[in-house]
């Protein structure tokens, strides 16, 4: 089972923190995790998930996040510290990219904090819920990565994936509410369109 994080306040100066130190020349994903710490899991689903909150992303890049997403948050079932494959962890990010990712992140971050705070810690206090938590965060990222041509495929699990990591971190029972809340709601929506669109396959053949 996954460490039990410490409920730290403080997520926007930690980003901007780690901003200062990004180089100007970029630097490899896995110089990126590890320059996010011992509480990089969670934070790097929360700063991957965070360009997507807005639903004007690129095509196709759902698939490529969403599967980093997916694996960094088995590693947290699992216990290991990434389980990202070699050859993502040696591509190169430029500094122009990172910093554009954390500072999506960072205005988020600098709004929530507001709110955010230990409570309803039902939701954290036993590893039982913590490991259904995590079960939450790994099924939200495999509908991220769920190929539907369709509006808000990315937007809606990237919401849940956000607020699960950020309500985890905090120990915030009301933002894993939340998570859990757009969990099932993206999962009622991706099942509607299959529907509708099997239906529509069924009728045209």
């Amino acid at each position: 089972m996954a460490k039990i994080f410490e409920c730290e306040k403080g997520f926007s100066y930690t980003i901007c923190k780690i901003s200062k130190k990004i180089p100007n020349n970029g630097m490899t994903l896995r110089a990126f995790l590890n320059l996010l710490g011992d509480r990089g899991r969670l934070i790097t689903c929360m700063i991957l998930a965070a360009p997507f909150l807005i639903p004007l992303s690129i095509p196709g890049t759902g698939i490529v996040i969403g599967t980093i997403i997916l694996l960094t948050s088995l590693s947290i079932i699992l216990d290991r510290y990434y389980l990202v494959p070699e050859f993502l962890l040696k591509h190169e990010m430029s500094y122009k990219t990172l910093i554009k990712i954390l500072d999506a992140c960072y205005r988020m971050l600098n709004f929530l904090e507001k709110y955010m705070k230990p409570r309803l810690l039902v939701m954290t206090n036993k590893k039982s819920i913590r490991m259904f938590n995590n079960i939450f965060l790994v099924l939200c990222s495999i509908l991220f990565i769920t190929p539907l041509p369709i509006p808000l495929t990315d937007t809606l699990p990237a919401f849940g994936i956000f607020f699960l990591s950020a309500g985890i971190l905090e120990c915030d029972g009301y933002l894993i509410l939340f998570g859990y809340f757009m969990v099932i709601i993206t999962s009622i929506y991706f099942l509607v369109v299959t529907f509708i669109g099997l239906k529509l396959l069924f009728h045209v053949f």
